[in-house]
């Protein structure tokens, strides 16, 4: 009887994980496609963004670095590209993003706020 409480205690936390990633996964996703849909230079035919990732090895340098290449050497935004406001995050949640614009595809990484602000692109890499 005991081991099976621990069972049942250890598939919920299972089953309540894999929830919520699924839910971070759609809030990202929805952030980014606004995003693109503004800043592009045309209405994309296909977005698709990868599984999230965390990283803690992007500074404020790097992610001036990154809008300052982006405005200067993408074809595919608009000028200028309007990143969410950022101020210096221990942290910032990633996806690798498949963009199909007519007949070209593009892959770039988007780099976002940790608490998934609407406003929360913080920078664009090309892949």
């Amino acid at each position: 009887m005991r081991r099976s409480i621990v069972s049942l205690t250890a598939m919920a936390f299972v089953a309540m994980a894999l929830l919520s990633g699924c839910g971070e996964k759609q809030k990202a996703e929805g952030i980014v496609k606004d995003f693109l849909n503004e800043n592009l230079t045309s209405q994309p035919a296909y977005i698709s963004c990868d599984r999230l990732g965390t990283t803690s090895r992007i500074d404020d340098q790097a992610i001036l670095r990154l809008q300052e290449s982006t405005a200067k050497n993408d074809p595919i935004f608009k000028k200028p590209v309007k990143y969410g406001a950022y101020k210096q995050l221990p942290e910032l949640r990633y996806t690798r993003t498949t963009i199909v614009l007519g007949t070209d595809t593009f892959v770039r990484t988007v780099y976002l706020h940790p608490e998934f602000r609407d406003d929360g692109v913080m920078a664009v890499k090309e892949n």
